[in-house]
């Protein structure tokens, strides 16, 4: 990162510091070896009735808008989905933007799901039931796990993204994570300088829904849910299910009309960040996993 940058850097560190709401938690930490890089952080969950039985992976990706949330922050909700869906949870820690450009988040949630469909045996999982799902910022980071696991030959069987982020193109990054003002005009430049530092913004793993759809053949099939109650992000989510459809992936769009941006990830009683709505909420999370659960994302 350019020294110039190192004040954002500090004060985004201060600010996550103030939000964290520390353990105990309910996955098992685990650390994802890499040669020649760090390891990746995960958190592992199984059924609470888990009866040893061979289970699909499910590989969790936090929103945060790409420089806030960790694992911790969808602890709760990784075992809630353990649980629906029946199925063993590997919650991706990715590093933070303000650590490391794109498209090292990405390469990291990739790194995680090939390791562990690899040794699917180890964790009593099955290598041919597998998904990667995301919301907001980590959607875009799922999708673009994604197309870097085609690219290696790593079949999904799908990728489930939630109001997912999907083009930078004319996207204005400061007023997305609520920055205004000077400051938000330097957070501008702090993304085109430092978040883009190795990889520009038009490419298809940073903007899939401005991609050219044979950049998007192969892709595993896809579930979309986008929220209609507001949510910028809607339009982008609408724009890649076309995409896909257009490319021949498989794919499944629905707009949860009533839901707020963050539904599926914030909707637990301990969690500090539950919103004013919480019950209607809360159905919406809990019909929206039924959805998907009917999906068989896993296969049938």
């Amino acid at each position: 990162m350019q020294f110039y940058y190192e004040p954002i850097h500090q004060y985004l560190i201060r600010r996550r510091q103030k939000t964290h709401n520390p353990g105990p938690y309910l996955g098992q930490a685990y650390t994802v070896p890499r040669e020649g890089e760090p390891g990746v952080r995960v958190r592992l969950y199984r059924p609470a009735d888990d009866d040893g039985s061979l289970l699909p992976i499910l590989f969790n990706v936090h929103g945060g808008g790409w420089i806030f949330g960790d694992a911790e922050g969808v602890d709760l909700q990784s075992q809630y989905l353990a649980n629906h869906l029946r199925c063993f949870v590997v919650n991706v820690d990715y590093r933070l933007l303000d650590e490391k450009p794109f498209p090292y988040p990405q390469r990291e949630v990739a790194d995680a799901a090939a390791y562990f469909i690899a040794r699917a045996s180890e964790f009593h999982a099955d290598p041919d039931r597998t998904a990667v799902m995301g919301y907001s910022a980590g959607g875009h980071i799922a999708a673009g796990a994604a197309m870097l696991l085609r690219d290696r030959g790593v079949k999904l069987t799908a990728q489930v993204l939630g109001y997912p982020f999907l083009n930078f193109i004319g996207f204005n990054c400061a007023e997305y994570t609520g920055f205004k003002g000077a400051f938000g005009a330097f957070f501008n430049r702090f993304a085109q300088d430092v978040l883009f530092e190795t990889m520009p913004k038009e490419t298809a793993l940073l903007s899939p829904a401005n991609a050219a759809p044979e950049l998007l053949r192969g892709l595993a099939p896809a579930v979309i849910l986008s929220c209609g109650n507001g949510d910028p992000l809607l339009p982008q989510a609408e724009a890649y299910a076309a995409k896909l459809q257009e490319a021949g992936v498989p794919t499944v769009y629905r707009k949860v009309k009533e839901a707020i941006h963050g539904f599926l990830e914030h909707n637990f009683k301990d969690d500090p960040a539950v919103f004013e709505n919480e019950d209607e909420q809360d159905r919406l999370m809990r019909e929206a996993v039924d959805f998907i659960a009917g999906q068989h994302i896993f296969g049938e």
